[in-house]
């Protein structure tokens, strides 16, 4: 009998082929997952290198796709959310879009198992999107708060800078208005008085001091009489009470007879001869008390003099009320005492001849002022007549420059009442643009040619004006009755806290609009509407007040202001160590402070309650809720708080005209382009980069040191772009550091993993539960974001300021939902999805300094994506990780030598069991 015949053999020989085959199956089966492990070790650079030493990129991870989907809430009822309403928000989408990344290999370390790369991204609305891309939504203007609270140390600086601009173009148009003729009227005096004393009426024979004084106050007294008789007329000058005309001197002889009963016994006066000694008026008159130089040779006294004849006429007194003064002396009550005593005219002895004087004296220096002169003449500029003394002649008779009238009124006035004035003294309709300001907007032969000014001029004009702009000249406050000078910077210091020294009257008190008065209504108008607010005009003095608005916490510096607005909007102080940031201008860590009027009155010494609770109003309700947003509005066509454009526009690009107008080089390309994702370039730019590509750097598997595909560095740094170490610095610690360490490249490991959302948050991986993709057994595994504990306000706005940690000037928080499928036993992750939300908190500004529940949230954009394996991909796993561990079937996919020798031990096994099964039958048979 044959051995193929024998039926115990043939099934015994089976046998052995199919115990010969389990130790096959078993090394087979058991090497799957080393096999496995082997396989993906460098799965990194397995898939981005084309090439041992990694200089060259595998073409299809250089270049891939990908796709997301976004969603937004749009508000409806916008018209009525600007009248007070609330918003209605309606979400639309969902907007799809392409995305193509473009990797570019830098680094390939083997040692240190690291890989370097760059990658770009383009977005690109798909065709078959569900809504169109370029729909336009309405939503929260995302930048224009921050740049309210940013602008708010720029804006006061701002309102100081007009305020000394209005203060200096007043004082100078009052310089061309009155001490341009003041400064004639004096040279003129100075001139005619110096002659006289050479000889000049005298035959060329010298006279004193005296002399030439009383020789000018008799041809004063001379003019006076004459001009006297040309206007009485109509008798209304007629001091004798006689039907007649008369000379000055006949009605002051006709009154003192008719006072006399006819008796002409006793009268004194005698006309001209009257007026004595006026040298000291000339040469030495002082005001009493406050020292200032009034003597009529020099132009403050002669504004001196001609402003108080003005304000006190003589006409205004009778003999009995100058009289009765006498009794005074030396402090005189009425006007023509008061001259008189300063200008040492006044004669006890003869009431006339004091009263005569002072008539001839107003006369003399104060007709020279207005009627030749043309000062006190405050609407000269408006004469039609060509009567009125000129601009031409004005300034060559205060500055000493000849100009073209034409050219010196469009110097004075070009542009009045427009957006630009430009004018020196000219402002918009609003009064908030000077033209003073803009004079010195463009450099000197720039603005030679705009003004048509020559070098001489230019140079002579551009000194006055910055005098008056750099606080070096000042204005006289004897000229309104006070005493000292006043200087535009001092004008701002004085009006902050205080009164308007050059507006207010004995009478009445007048307080600038934007100071902690609030133009006279603080205590008053705005107490029923703010309760908090106390009584009573505040007084701050002049020290205080510079060191507000100048100090090292001074409001016109944006470090000043945002740590202001911070407290307003917070509650309470930054950690700041306010001591020593006082004493070295650098502020360092501290413990922070509640924000009330008490630490407003520590931080800014000087203030009382009052003035405290003032300074509070001022700045977080005047200026932060009215005046910026209007600025911003009005002056850099900003949006507002609200914006409506194209989701396209949203995402990858717009600009914003604030952010253009305060960057460093607005003209730049660049300057002012924002976006909410990055593309390469910004939508609509024509091509402006977004900046430079991203560069990651991973774990390649190579080194034990880190997790294969796990992210290191991101631009160089292994911490979060806005939750680094110069943003805690900068913040004080109230954004802390946030790392890569341990964020998932596309595996995970089961141990302490973490995913990076986005770039807006790092968040822990966890595992539970199994199940299968594509016939894949997975590990599922979620990650998620509480949107109401992660604000996202510093990476918005990411100045690496204070302003990063103030989420109320920017309640914008995010929120996401992750899930991902890893295969068991590489771990890489072949399938996932998530949802990632952002929310504005909708409550009132003042109540955002504490965390948000959900209910407070409205989501306002929202990001969808999701991948998994392709088909192709999967069976290829399916076959080398699944089926290679089924221990009868793993040999099936033929992807190993040894599983042909399973195949044929498999076949021999079944051939013999076949053969033994026709044997046993013959045997049988």
């Amino acid at each position: 009998m044959s051995m193929l015949a024998n039926s115990k053999m043939m099934l015994g020989a089976a046998l052995a082929l199919l115990v010969l085959s389990a130790p096959l199956s078993i090394l087979s089966t058991g090497a799957v997952e080393g096999a496995v492990e082997d396989n993906f070790e460098t799965f990194p650079t397995d898939t981005a290198c084309a090439n041992d030493d990694c200089t060259e990129a595998e073409d299809d991870w250089s270049t891939s796709t990908g796709e997301r989907s976004y969603y937004a809430w749009d508000i409806t009822n916008l018209d009525a959310v600007l009248n007070g309403s609330e918003p209605v928000y309606e979400k639309v989408g969902p907007f799809d879009y392409d995305i193509t990344y473009t990797r570019e290999i830098i680094d390939f370390n083997k040692s240190a198992g690291t890989m370097t790369y760059s990658e770009s991204k383009v977005y690109t609305c798909a065709e078959d999107t569900r809504t169109p891309c370029d729909t336009e939504v309405t939503t929260t203007n995302i930048p224009f708060q921050p740049q309210v609270v940013g602008a708010t140390g720029l804006a006061i600086d701002g309102i100081m800078d007009a305020t000394k601009a209005g203060f200096s173009a007043g004082a100078m148009n009052q310089e061309i208005t009155s001490f341009s003729a003041g400064k004639a009227t004096a040279e003129e005096l100075a001139t005619n008085y110096g002659g006289i004393q050479a000889g000049a009426m005298t035959e060329g024979n010298p006279v004193n001091a005296t002399t030439a004084s009383t020789m000018i106050g008799v041809g004063w007294y001379d003019a006076f009489d004459a001009f006297f008789a040309a206007t009485n007329g109509s008798k209304q000058n007629n001091l004798s009470g006689a039907g007649e005309q008369y000379t000055y001197t006949q009605a002051i002889q006709g009154l003192q007879l008719a006072e006399a009963g006819g008796d002409p016994t006793g009268i004194t006066f005698t006309g001209n001869a009257s007026i004595g000694n006026l040298s000291s008026a000339l040469e030495s008159a002082v005001m009493p008390i406050t020292g200032e130089d009034a003597s009529l040779t020099g132009m403050l006294g002669v504004l001196i003099l001609s402003g108080h004849c003005n304000a006190f006429p003589t006409e205004d007194y009778n003999y009995s009320s100058v009289d009765a003064d006498l009794a005074n002396s030396p402090v005189f009550t009425t006007g023509v005492m008061q001259r008189a005593g300063i200008w040492g005219y006044a004669d006890p002895a003869d009431i006339n001849a004091t009263i005569a004087t002072d008539w001839a004296v107003c006369f003399g220096v104060g007709g020279t002022f207005s009627m030749i002169h043309g000062g006190g003449d405050s609407d000269w500029f408006e004469d039609q007549t060509g009567m009125a003394v000129n601009a031409s002649t004005r300034m060559m008779n205060y500055l000493g420059v000849s100009i073209d009238n034409a050219v010196a009124m469009n110097l004075l006035f070009g542009g009045q009442n427009t957006e630009t004035p430009t004018g020196l003294f000219a402002t918009n309709e609003a009064g908030t643009s000077f033209g003073l300001a803009n004079f010195f907007a463009n450099n000197a032969s720039t603005t030679m040619a705009a003004y048509n000014l020559d070098a001489a001029t230019y140079g002579a004009v551009a000194a006055w004006a910055g005098g008056w702009m750099g606080s070096t000249s000042s204005l006289p406050m004897v000229l309104l009755g006070g005493s000292g000078d006043m200087t535009a910077e001092k004008f701002v210091n004085v009006t902050l806290g205080g009164k308007d020294p050059v507006s207010s009257t004995s009478t009445t008190d007048v307080y600038l609009a934007n100071s902690l008065n609030v133009g006279g209504a603080y205590g008053t108008a705005l107490q029923p509407a703010t309760p908090q607010i106390g009584s009573g005009n505040i007084a701050v003095d002049e020290t205080a007040a510079g060191n507000i608005l100048y100090g090292p916490l001074g409001l016109t510096t944006s470090t000043g202001a945002t740590l202001f607005m911070f407290g307003e909007l917070t509650g309470q102080t930054p950690p700041i160590n306010f001591t020593a940031l006082a004493t070295t201008g650098v502020p360092t860590a501290g413990t922070p402070m509640p924000w009330t009027n008490a630490t407003v009155m520590a931080l800014y010494p000087g203030l009382d309650v009052n003035a405290a609770d003032a300074l509070m109003y001022m700045v977080g309700v005047l200026i932060y809720q009215g005046f910026v947003p209007n600025l911003l509005q009005t002056s850099f066509m900003s949006d507002g708080p609200y914006k409506t454009q194209t989701v396209n526009e949203w995402l990858f690009g717009w600009k914003d005209p604030v952010s253009q107008m305060v960057a460093d080089d607005p003209t730049a390309p660049d300057a002012g382009w924002t976006k909410l994702e990055t593309n390469q370039t910004y939508y609509g730019s024509g091509g402006i980069s977004t900046g430079p590509a991203t560069t990651y750097t991973v774990c390649t598997g190579h080194n034990s040191d880190c997790d294969k595909g796990e992210t290191i560095l991101e631009d160089g740094s292994n911490e979060l772009g806005w939750h680094n170490t110069a943003m805690a610095t900068a913040t004080f610690g109230l954004v802390g550091v946030e790392t890569l360490d341990g964020t998932t490249g596309g595996f995970l490991t089961g141990d302490g993993d973490k995913v990076d959302a986005g770039g807006y948050a790092i968040t822990a991986v966890t595992c539970s539960g199994t199940s299968e993709v594509k016939d894949i057994p997975v590990d599922d595994c979620t990650a998620s974001v509480d949107p109401t504990t992660r604000p996202i306000t510093a990476k918005l706005i990411k100045s690496f300021s204070v302003l990063d940690a103030m989420t109320p000037a920017l309640p914008v928080y995010f929120g996401t939902e992750i899930n991902m499928q890893a295969e068991q036993l590489s771990g890489l992750i072949i399938a996932g999805d998530s949802t990632s939300t952002f929310y504005l908190d909708m409550r009132a500004e003042s109540d955002r300094a504490t965390a948000p529940a959900m209910s407070d949230l409205q989501p306002v954009f929202q990001i969808v994506q999701s991948s998994e394996i392709e088909d192709d991909d999967a069976e290829d796993m399916e076959s080398s990780i699944v089926t290679n561990q089924n221990a009868l079937s793993y040999w099936t996919n033929f992807d190993v030598p040894t599983d042909y020798v399973a195949l044929l031990l498999y076949l021999g096994a079944v051939t013999c069991l076949v053969l033994g099964v026709i044997a046993l039958g013959k045997e049988e048979e």
